[in-house]
């Protein structure tokens, strides 16, 4: 098409044919103008508050970051936008502390916005102290994202691992005496153990298998016992307690520093990490994001409020700690209690009664509460369910963009 625009025919004039090119270009241009046009992402709709809003609200401990955005906005993912903050600031915010004051300006330029209140009673650039003994550090008493109890759990004990990764750390191979469980100041013997991992470890032991269930299921014929199945992205790591070297070798010794379950002969070691207060901001992916609800926690058939879910998408995939996802369920489809069967139905080619009842009836997908990530591995995600109406988040629900 745009060869046949460009042509110009030889016996044309000079003038006639930079008219004609002129005129072309034209075209040419109205022809992307509309392509882009085409393609460019509608407009985000504007960012609703909450009917009963505050004009400001008044930060204490136990607030969560969450909680606040949920006090002015309808959609507290969209925290951000108020808030102003570039990619830099949402992935490390400035701190919000008890005493500060938090102001809603509803007509502010380029619509609603957050802000800390300078003017208000709260953390001043320059504090007189007088000698006294810091018992807990000035960015521990900040409001975290969403609290840190409903997490704890999870947050650096509960782990997604590969298989092969067990095999690469150290295990527990003896225990001293005749321990069949181990409780705090038991002793035990472990082998894998190097200089490098330091002294402290997590004890843990290898959990349930974790299948993503967009991958297809490999055929019965193609099974091996030495190939890995394809579903099987992780596997879930169980904490069991605490363990410290007491002394380095091929055959290390340790003691057991706390218990959370019992620890038995076989079970892995891995270096202990500092968990994290999850401080991100929540907010809406920028990406596509096409997810479901993997696991739910043991012994449970749905997920509500403050539950814990496995989603089968992780950073391979554009998820980040702070990520904000839609559960929806799927569209189901019942049988009409109001369909009578004609016996005429039944005779081939007889044509149907004229507004006859469906045979069956559909309910639409249907969203039903919001995912918060909070934290992300590779192929998988841990997410807390934040917001749930009348129905509870399951097995298998769909997980987007909110």
């Amino acid at each position: 098409m745009l060869t046949n625009l460009f042509a110009s025919s030889s016996k044309s004039s000079p003038q006639r044919t930079r008219a004609g090119l002129s005129a072309r270009v034209a075209i040419v241009v109205a022809l992307f103008g509309g392509l882009l046009a085409a393609h460019a992402q509608a407009p985000a709709t504007p960012v609703q508050i909450q009917e009963n809003a505050p004009d400001r609200h008044v930060v204490v401990k136990g607030d969560t970051l969450w909680g606040i955005s949920g006090k002015f906005l309808k959609q507290p993912w969209r925290w951000p936008e108020v808030w102003r903050m570039n990619k830099d600031q949402i992935k490390n915010p400035h701190l919000i502390y008890p005493g500060q004051v938090v102001v809603l300006d509803r007509n502010a330029a380029g619509g609603p916005r957050l802000m800390i209140d300078p003017s208000a009673s709260g953390p001043r650039d320059t504090i007189r102290l007088s000698p006294t003994i810091r018992a807990e550090a000035r960015e521990a008493q900040a409001i975290p994202t969403i609290r840190p109890e409903d997490i704890e759990p999870f947050l650096s004990r509960n782990i997604v691992i590969g298989s092969e990764a067990f095999e690469n750390n150290p295990q527990i191979v003896r225990a001293v005496g005749e321990h069949v469980a181990f409780s705090t100041n038991d002793v035990f013997y472990s082998v894998g153990v190097k200089p490098e991992m330091g002294k402290v470890f997590s004890v843990y032991r290898k959990g349930r298998e974790l299948k993503d269930p967009s991958i297809p299921a490999r055929p019965w014929y193609q099974y091996r016992h030495n190939e890995p199945d394809p579903q099987i992205v992780g596997y879930e790591a169980a904490y069991l307690g605490d363990a410290q070297l007491l002394v380095a070798g091929d055959v290390a010794k340790f003691e057991v520093v706390s218990v959370r379950q019992e620890i038995q002969v076989g079970d892995y070691l891995i270096p202990a990490t500092e968990s994290n207060v999850v401080r991100y901001v929540p907010r809406a992916p920028e990406a596509s994001v096409d997810a479901v609800v993997m696991t739910l926690p043991s012994g449970v058939s749905e997920a509500s409020k403050t539950s814990v879910v496995t989603l089968n998408r992780g950073k391979k995939h554009g998820l980040e700690v702070g990520h904000v996802l839609a559960a929806f369920k799927p569209k189901e489809v019942f049988a009409n209690p109001r369909y009578k069967d004609s016996p005429l139905n039944l005779v081939p080619g007889w044509p149907k009664q004229p507004n006859a009842e469906p045979v069956s009836l559909s309910i639409p997908e249907e969203r039903v509460g919001l995912v918060f990530v909070y934290r992300v591995f590779d192929n998988i995600s841990y997410g807390m369910v934040m917001n749930t109406g009348q129905e509870s988040v399951k097995l298998g629900y769909r997980l987007t963009n909110p």
